[in-house]
């Protein structure tokens, strides 16, 4: 059977070559006839069939091709994020030993805290989950000893949004077994993950192999400050750089 297609304001209409005359008013200098010839599949002619399946083959090769040039043109994924950290400490003296956000449980917000949100003003909501590769931490004053350090927290998402992450409890059961000296395995500061860098531009870790993919969170907020000096300073002027290395392609809204 022949059929022939007019294009129409909803799309292309196919006509049986006897029942053509409906069309017959209709401007052939806008709305061109296409014919189509072939044996009848069902209830449409093939040229209908082949332009939808040239349609949703035009989708799948688009999206192929996008997934494509993700993965493969995309040449690092490593993100650079620095923080620079100051006026946390004031007056002269030859250590500074600051605590942060000790004491606040799972579930509520925490302060001082970075988060990987993308935009100036966002909250948890906002960010996304990255996995850290490796942090590395500086000091702009003074001469430090080998024993400082900083420690953060890792951040979650918490229910609601419109604040700041919260603490991410460990993930297994770790019981102590204490006799000349006490470990402390539980609580809203031990009984959660925090990850810590020395101050000597040491690069820290956390994906040293293959099956390491890094430490999962939103952000950090910090844990503690520890830095010694070898004489005293105006600690006012002390300011910490840290360099956080980034899995760009770990990017995502769960854990």
């Amino acid at each position: 059977m022949t059929y022939r297609l007019f294009k129409t304001p909803n799309g292309i209409k196919q006509v049986p070559v006897r029942e053509e005359d409906e069309f017959s008013d209709f401007d052939y200098n806008t709305q061109i006839p296409e014919e189509a010839k072939g044996v009848v599949k069902g209830n449409e002619a093939p040229f209908v069939e082949q332009t939808r399946n040239q349609k949703r083959n035009l989708t799948e090769s688009m999206t192929g091709q996008v997934a494509f040039q993700q993965d493969s043109l995309q040449y690092n994924n490593l993100q650079i994020v620095n923080i620079n950290y100051s006026s946390f400490a004031t007056g002269s003296a030859s250590q500074i030993d600051e605590t942060y956000n000790s004491g606040t449980a799972p579930g509520n917000a925490l302060n001082d805290t970075v988060m990987f949100s993308g935009i100036a003003s966002g909250d948890n909501n906002d960010a996304l989950y990255y996995n850290i590769s490796y942090v590395s931490c500086r000091v702009k004053y003074g001469q430090i000893t080998d024993d400082s350090y900083i420690e953060w927290y890792p951040l979650q998402k918490l229910a609601g949004g419109s604040s700041a992450g919260g603490k991410i409890p460990v993930q297994i059961s770790n019981t102590a077994y204490n006799n000349d000296a006490t470990a402390t395995t539980s609580g809203s500061d031990y009984g959660v993950q925090s990850i810590g860098c020395g101050i000597m531009d040491i690069q820290q870790l956390y994906n040293s192999s293959d099956s390491l993919k890094g430490v999962r969170c939103i952000g950090l907020a910090l844990k503690s400050i520890f830095v010694n000096f070898d004489s005293a300073i105006t600690t006012d002027n002390v300011e910490i750089n840290v360099e956080l290395g980034i899995d760009l392609k770990s990017g995502g809204n769960s854990y």
